[in-house]
């Protein structure tokens, strides 16, 4: 996750003023853009709401072909 401020929590990325499963899609989104331009980097982005335990936070990996997921960050 994005933490610029240092908080230890997912910054508001999208600037609606909370801290959701929408500030994991704009990682995504970004993630996207990557993988079009440099097709070698295609892999795994997965999004994940909050929980009790964490904050919303998106897993990215290289897999080599795409996959894409949404959780609830439960187990």
């Amino acid at each position: 996750f994005i933490d610029n401020n240092g908080d230890g929590q997912m910054d508001d990325l999208n600037h609606d003023g909370r801290v959701n499963i929408a500030d994991a899609k704009v990682i995504l989104d970004a993630v996207n853009r990557v993988e079009r331009a440099h097709p070698s980097l295609i892999g795994g982005c997965g999004i994940y709401s909050a929980t009790s335990a964490h904050g919303p936070f998106t897993h990215i990996d290289t897999r080599g072909y795409p996959a894409r997921w949404i959780g609830t960050g439960d187990s």
